[in-house]
């Protein structure tokens, strides 16, 4: 087991300098010029030049590359150029907010897609399957973006003009409240649900073909209990570990989510980076999401390699 963690740890390292050195790069060959953006336009060629100097833009590329790997071990993600501030504080400032999203958006996604496919694996080809099958091919076809913009019409605009009540809030962001909550966490969840869906109704049938149901069958027991009790014990870490995966992906920032809902997350900060063009801020969001999803790879990983002996080798 120590061996195969060390693998997965190299691994993750591997990914995370792969990535580190890849936003770097693509960071500083897009046009624009970080220190012509931070002085403004009518700043002289001088100016921006003792700019360039002094955040250490005109040495080597590799030696900044180097530089900017180097603090990115200990911590160190840059300063962001526009906010005037470190930019890891900035991130985990905005940590919360999307943590809180993305747990609620996974939730909706597993309590609502699972049930779906143990119907539609239930009721294989009859009518309860291919109304499940529609449910799942619509939410995997609307846009994310589409889907949010309806809820907010549907469910917080059109109640509030109409009725003078104040169902759901059109936006901001209260912790814990689930009343900002609701809408978002919908949102992410409902295209999220149809995955599960399709996953669960695949792996479930694929259960419920094997011999140990047949032999709970003829032992007398009730379907309800065989597909609950056995046949969804095979099932589940395979859901689970697509819902770790999820659950990291997110937390590195829901960026469209966010963006509709003007959600103060991660993704929502990613985007604010990209409009002012500040590239350590850029830099240092994608670098936090990466790191968010190959944690949750390893724990994921490392988890399902103690349930079964056999992934470990």
């Amino acid at each position: 087991m120590g061996r195969y963690i060390a693998r997965r740890l190299l691994a993750a390292l591997a990914v995370l300098v792969t990535v580190g050195v890849l936003t770097f790069v693509l960071a500083y060959v897009v046009p624009g010029d970080p220190a012509r953006t931070l002085v403004g336009i009518r700043a002289s060629a001088a100016d921006v030049e003792r700019i360039r100097e002094a955040l250490g833009l005109n040495r080597p590329l590799v030696a900044q590359l180097a530089d900017y790997l180097l603090r990115a071990a200990q911590g160190d993600f840059g300063y962001s150029y526009q906010l005037r501030t470190p930019v890891l504080p900035l991130v985990l400032e905005r940590f919360p907010a999307t943590a809180q999203l993305a747990a609620a958006g996974v939730a909706v996604s597993v309590l609502l897609g699972v049930p779906l496919g143990v119907v539609s694996a239930t009721f294989r080809g009859r009518g309860p399957d291919r109304l499940a099958s529609v449910v799942a091919v619509v939410l995997v076809s609307v846009p994310a973006f589409w889907l949010g913009y309806l809820l907010l019409h549907f469910l917080a605009f059109r109640p509030l003009v109409a009725w003078q009540v104040e169902v759901f809030p059109l936006s901001g962001y209260q912790p814990l409240d689930p009343r900002f909550l609701a809408l978002p966490a919908l949102t992410l969840g409902l295209t999220g649900a149809a995955y599960y869906s399709r996953m669960t109704r695949s792996a479930l049938i694929d259960e419920l073909g094997r011999d140990y149901v047949r032999t709970a069958r003829a032992k007398g027991l009730r379907e309800r209990l065989v597909t609950w009790r056995h046949a969804m014990r095979n099932v589940t870490p395979p859901l689970l570990t697509q819902a770790g995966l999820d659950l990291g992906f997110f937390l590195g920032g829901v960026v469209i989510i966010e963006q509709v809902f003007s959600w103060p997350g991660i993704g929502k900060l990613a985007v604010d980076a990209i409009y002012k063009a500040d590239v350590p801020l850029i830099m240092g969001t994608v670098l936090f999401a990466t790191v968010c999803i190959v944690v949750a790879n390893l724990v994921v990983d490392v988890g399902v390699a103690l349930l079964d002996p056999r992934i470990r080798r």
